[in-house]
């Protein structure tokens, strides 16, 4: 009688499977859930007071969706906020909430992508889920939530991923057009639409096994891109965020060296060193072959993942461009900026994703299940980063402090001093600040919703 044991049945291994990402799912909100529960504090904090500038003045929606901050518009994230700050009485806190649906919108398109892909669902799908609920999504969640900056365009950039493997070229067509234009208004996600534009005229050229024939729609899809763009560049001014920006800076080597320190910062290590660059070069490194892999694999049309993987790495790589040559002038301390790790992430995503296709044929077990544990360990790396637990609890802390020194004051100079702590640092006492304020306090805005009446 042969006493080995049976192998695992399909069922039992794909309730693994769905126990194992699940899990992951379930570990990652818990978390978010948690920071945002301890840590979320409903007072307007600097960009906030320009970003709600709309609702200040009575304008519409239009006027949220189309509203410029720096270089780039709010687009989707103005216009959630128009109707969500109106629907809760100014809560900021909702923003911090909305934040936290619209990463889980982000990991489960996530792994829908990689499930496609694959044909199947994997444990190493597990990684997603971690990687995108990671609290390094923390400044534009919960010290100035802006969901429009990162997040919002990070959801995007992976729904047009996924777009790119839809079957229906007409459904395709629609989707990648309406998608565009929401990411090219959308704060940075107009990044993932440059790629987008770049990907479409690829498949121009050299169209999919499954597009022969239907040039008219490949061609719509650029005209759609053309239009979105003519309608992006109505009353669009150039505004670079730093004051005496140039380009290029003495030091273009710091061009580079700004990149790899984004990624270190990614993968925790915030301190400009030759550790730090090495990591963080070696992360860039990786993201750039799995590029040329990708860009490879769309001109020879020889895998259905080398579209995604191709849109998913480059908008990083457009983006990680753009901050360089934008925050540089700053200094290069700026590559630590905690906002700038959101569409990080999909170059992880992307790279996670073409390792799959990688060990596809690989056919020791234990080699696969390597290779599948690689995938892992980033994901684990960030999520296990608590740091950014402990600073949004110092700025909430610092938040409550001010409320509770405005409410006992009711003046804005004195809030800031007695709480050593400024709403709006670039005009801290500025009257327009004071006037606003209580402009939200006859409305009972925002914390005077809660704040008892005065004596």
């Amino acid at each position: 009688m042969d006493a080995t044991p049976a192998a695992p049945s399909a069922d039992r291994r794909e309730l693994l499977t769905l126990g194992a990402v699940g899990g992951a799912f379930a570990l990652g909100l818990a978390r978010l859930a948690s920071l945002v529960l301890n840590t979320a504090v409903n007072l307007p904090f600097q960009d906030q007071w320009d970003l709600l500038r709309p609702l200040f003045n009575g304008a519409g929606p239009w006027a949220s969706f189309q509203l410029q901050h720096g270089p780039h518009r709010q687009g989707l994230g103005g216009l959630i906020n128009w109707f969500l700050y109106r629907a809760t009485a100014w809560d900021v806190r909702a923003e911090a909430w909305a934040a936290v649906v619209i990463l889980t919108l982000a990991a489960v398109t996530a792994v829908a992508l990689a499930r496609r892909l694959r044909g199947r669902l994997s444990w190493t799908d597990a990684a997603l889920p971690l990687l995108l609920l990671a609290p390094v999504n923390w400044e534009t969640m919960l010290l100035t939530p802006n969901i429009a900056h990162g997040i919002l365009p990070l959801l995007l950039t992976l729904l047009l991923a996924l777009t790119w493997t839809v079957r229906g070229a007409a459904l395709r067509t629609g989707l990648l057009i309406g998608l565009g234009l929401l990411a090219l208004f959308t704060g940075f996600a107009a990044c993932a639409f440059l790629v987008c534009f770049a990907l479409a005229l690829l498949r121009v050229v050299r169209p999919a096994a499954d597009d022969s024939g239907k040039s008219g729609l490949r061609w719509l899809v650029l005209a759609g891109f053309a239009v979105a763009i003519v309608l992006f560049a109505q009353g669009y001014t150039w505004q670079p965020a730093v004051p005496n920006w140039r380009f290029p800076v003495d030091n273009v080597w710091d061009y580079p060296r700004f990149l790899a320190l984004m990624y270190a910062s990614l993968l925790g290590w915030r301190e400009i060193s030759t550790t730090s660059i090495l990591i963080g070069g070696t992360a860039l490194g990786v993201v750039v072959a799995t590029f040329g892999w990708a860009l490879h694999g769309v001109w020879q049309k020889s895998t259905a993942a080398a579209a995604p993987v191709l849109l998913l790495t480059g908008t990083t790589l457009v983006y990680g461009g753009f901050t360089a040559v934008g925050r540089l002038p700053a200094g290069i301390e700026a590559a630590f900026m905690w906002r700038y790790l959101p569409l990080l992430l999909p170059a992880l995503v992307g790279v996670a994703l073409a390792l799959d296709q990688g060990t596809a044929s690989v056919r020791p077990p234990v080699v696969r299940a390597l290779l599948g544990a690689a995938m892992l360990i980033p994901a684990l790396v960030i999520w296990g980063n608590f740091t950014p637990d402990r600073y949004a609890a110092v700025i909430a802390d610092g938040k409550r402090l001010w409320i509770r020194s405005y409410l006992a004051t009711h003046d804005l100079a004195e809030a800031n001093r007695r709480s050593d702590f400024f709403v709006y640092r670039a005009e801290a006492d500025s009257p327009w600040l004071a006037d606003r304020l209580h402009w939200l306090e006859a409305r009972k805005l925002t914390f005077f919703k809660d704040a008892p009446p005065q004596p």
